[in-house]
């Protein structure tokens, strides 16, 4: 009876642990310095007290997710520090999203639209659109 409860919680735990794969990011620090540019970016923007824990010039964790059924792949940065996840959609016609695999919500079946506009300002930009919900796919979990 007690290995058959010690199996129970074994498999229990293995049903709750979700284990993501994550790459971690060069630094903009590290990329500037292996351009030559770090030097002239430092200078552009002087050192400030109040920016002194951000010596690294942000690393990123990046990892695949999917969104809406059937699944659109990306792939994110896993920002702790906000409770949104946002991607870019077909919709944006902005030059910061040229570059990036575009969510296109008539093709989900599963996308519900809102009329709630979403804003966010980070250190280094901004990003705006519409607030929409739909089924996300982590590490194989929806």
């Amino acid at each position: 009876m007690k290995c058959l409860l010690l199996l129970s919680l074994v498999a229990l735990s293995q049903c709750l642990t979700t284990k993501i794969h994550l790459k971690k990011t060069k630094s903009v620090r590290q990329t500037l310095e292996e351009h030559g540019l770090l030097d002239d970016f430092l200078k552009k923007h002087p050192y400030n007290l109040g920016t002194k824990y951000f010596q690294g010039l942000f690393s990123f964790y990046i990892g695949n997710i999917s969104i809406g059924t059937p699944p659109q792949e990306f792939t994110v940065i896993f920002d702790t520090g906000s409770s949104n996840l946002w991607v870019p959609s077909v919709y944006c016609s902005s030059a910061a999203c040229s570059d990036h695999h575009k969510f296109n919500p008539q093709q989900s079946s599963t996308f519900h639209a809102t009329s709630q506009t979403l804003s966010i300002t980070y250190g280094t930009g901004s990003m705006t659109g519409f607030l929409g919900y739909d089924t996300v796919q982590v590490s194989q979990r929806k």
